[in-house]
């Protein structure tokens, strides 16, 4: 894999929530090529490689989240004293109320995403965690969600759950399991996707992570100084950098990757000399978890059905 590989995945692995329409069967390579500034025949082939290689393991498919009434998902770094306490930690987020995805970075720290009716929801999920681990707690930022404008009925719900975890699936295949034309599942699942009901992701197989390397770099900085720290860091680590954040006026967190373990390090260095940058940390990503199957999305999925 090159860096436009990688670009290339991030857009369909960790930023579903920006499309709003998607095409086929996975995130639309016009959307990608169209951000990424590349030819779409050029997006089409790299992703076709990936799936052929087995490193794009699956697609899935979620339904957005206010459907069931939540408004946010909120993002935390938990830290914990040492490592036997973080392995007990993520044993145990298969049983975290309302958790998206967790992620485990090497050493002492994992980061949770909580979805909730309100941000102040959220958190009161991830002060538990802290308080029954001794967890240091740093708040990430939240994301609202969008309130889709499609009401969706009994068959919306069976064609969501038909693709959860092979959204790849044949509108032939699909059309025979829910006893419908194709026509009808191709445009059941447009309406789905286009209103923003419904958004597909690619996941990675992590055995096939071989050489890429996916870590952040979170600054503490003066507040004053923050536009033109982002600013270095976008021209700085431009060709690795897939996403910048500020959850706080005095807080940057850059997600990145690279192809040697030697990068990390250095760049978080870089970072530290920047005019205006107190403290730097470095979290170096080692899996990106979902709760176990089925899990509680599957579940709110299930009783939609069932009334």
């Amino acid at each position: 894999m090159d860096s436009v590989d990688v670009r290339i995945f991030c857009e369909m692995a960790f930023r579903e929530s920006s499309f709003d329409e998607s095409e086929g069967r996975g995130p639309s390579a016009p959307n990608i090529a169209r951000k990424l500034r590349l030819d779409e025949k050029t997006v089409r082939a790299r992703v076709k490689r990936m799936e052929e290689s087995g490193f794009v393991k699956y697609y899935q498919a979620s339904p957005s989240l206010s459907l069931f009434g939540m408004r946010v998902v909120s993002q935390f770094r938990l830290e914990a004293l040492n490592l036997m306490t973080k392995h007990a930690l993520v044993g145990s987020m298969d049983r975290v109320p309302r958790l998206v995805e967790c992620a485990d970075y090497l050493g002492t720290s994992i980061t949770a995403s909580v979805a909730g009716a309100t941000p102040e929801e959220a958190k009161s999920e991830a002060d538990r965690l802290a308080a029954h681990f001794e967890l240091a707690v740093k708040f990430l930022g939240s994301r609202p969600l969008r309130v889709p404008s499609l009401r969706l009925d009994a068959l919306d719900w069976k064609l969501v759950r038909q693709l959860r975890y092979d959204a790849r699936s044949s509108d032939k295949d699909l059309s025979e399991s829910l006893h419908v034309t194709q026509r009808m599942v191709g445009y059941r699942f447009s309406k789905l996707t286009g209103s923003g009901a419904m958004s597909l992701r690619a996941v990675i197989d992590p055995q096939r992570q071989a050489g890429l390397v996916f870590y952040e770099v979170e600054l503490l900085v003066e507040p004053s100084r923050s536009g033109a720290i982002i600013r270095w860091l976008q021209d700085a680590f431009s060709e690795g950098t897939w996403n910048i954040t500020t959850p706080s006026p005095e807080l940057i967190v850059v997600s990145l990757f690279s192809f040697t373990l030697a990068e990390p390090e250095e760049n978080a260095l870089r970072a530290l000399g920047v005019e205006g940058v107190r403290r730097c940390g470095l979290f170096i990503l080692k899996e990106v978890m979902e709760p176990r199957r089925p899990n509680w999305i599957d579940s709110l999925i299930d009783l939609r059905l069932a009334s």
